[in-house]
């Protein structure tokens, strides 16, 4: 009987595996076969990603690494890929050395590509965080991205705290000098001081509500002004503006507000009546809505209403500024 292991191919990194590998999955029925439990979950989001791509090999770790790596550098007119931003400064420090010291493609036993793996990711630069996302009145709602609840349509939040800092190193000397892990200055030598530098925060949706609500409170308040004035004292207002202008009017700057700025209140209106969660959205929805498609009737079609509803000059109350300053008070 042969017992001998056939060695596999990490497709995420190129490591060497076996198939007794805990670590596997079956996709357009292949199996594939990884190192760890992080090359497995890179995989499976994104397998044509890695069944598909071109081998190439980091010049500083010998990991496979495709095209698409955000770390690149071009050298003497030939490119060069890594998996890090430890290993691109390390080939920057050391161009030469890495150039003739070339990694071996397909020799590397599993457990040295193992050690190559950890003694370039030693700083913990190559290291991966997996967060995942929950929403704060469902937390049984669980996903690995950032999203709207499937039950409720609120943005569903990290269960973890996430970082906004990292540690990096510089040389008191030579400032332009930094890297992600400790060691001496390439230029003079001393040793290199710790730093920190502020990471980038993904603030999308606060940007997006941030602009809907500005937006809709520049139109919100003369419509809400101009509703008061004709409601309370209407002798303020000019002789040529009358009690139908005064309503288009207040239609034109409204309808803006309730149909673009509400937008997301509706979608998440519309997703807690599918999922039967109703909630706050459910009711900003429908008030909104009901509101701005009564005054839009009553706008259009005034005759249609009893007298006993009807105004002086045949006009019917109408609720635009009410609509635009919920929706803009709720952004």
């Amino acid at each position: 009987m042969n017992t001998q292991t056939a060695e596999l191919k990490d497709p995420v990194c190129g490591m060497n595996v076996s198939a007794e590998s805990e670590h596997s999955y079956v996709h357009e029925g292949k199996s594939y076969y990884f190192c760890s439990d992080s090359c497995q979950h890179q995989f499976i989001q994104e397998p044509a990603k890695y069944i598909a791509t071109e081998e190439l090999k980091d010049p500083v770790c010998g990991m496979t690494v495709s095209r698409d790596s955000e770390h690149h550098i071009e050298y003497q007119g030939q490119d060069y890929y890594f998996c890090s931003e430890s290993c691109e400064n390390k080939f920057n420090q050391h161009t030469e050395k890495y150039i003739q010291n070339t990694v071996p493609q397909e020799t590397h036993s599993h457990q040295h590509h193992k050690d190559e793996k950890a003694a370039a990711c030693a700083d913990d630069s190559c290291k991966i965080d997996y967060l995942e996302y929950t929403c704060p009145m469902h937390p049984e709602v669980i996903q690995d991205h950032p999203g709207a609840c499937p039950k409720c349509g609120m943005a569903l939040e990290p269960k973890s705290i996430v970082a906004t800092t990292k540690t990096q190193y510089t040389c008191p000397m030579h400032p332009e000098v930094i890297q992600d892990h400790p060691g001496a200055c390439p230029k003079c030598g001393m040793a290199l001081e710790a730093m920190t530098v502020s990471l980038e925060e993904d603030n999308s949706e606060l940007d997006d509500m941030s602009r809907r609500f500005w937006v809709s409170t520049l139109l919100a308040v003369p419509v809400f002004i101009l509703a008061m004035i004709a409601d309370l004292i209407p002798g303020w207002l000019p002789q040529s503006l009358s009690m139908p202008m005064v309503q288009w009017i207040e239609f034109v700057l409204a309808t803006p507000v309730v149909i673009w700025g509400g937008w997301p209140f509706y979608i998440r209106a519309i997703q807690s009546v599918k999922s039967w969660n109703l909630n706050m959205f459910t009711l900003i929805g429908l008030g909104v809505s009901v509101a701005w498609v009564f005054s839009m009737v009553a706008l259009l079609f005034p005759q249609i209403f009893p007298a006993s509803m009807q105004h002086e000059g045949g006009t019917v109350s109408v609720y635009f500024e009410a609509a635009a300053v919920i929706t803009a008070l709720v952004l």
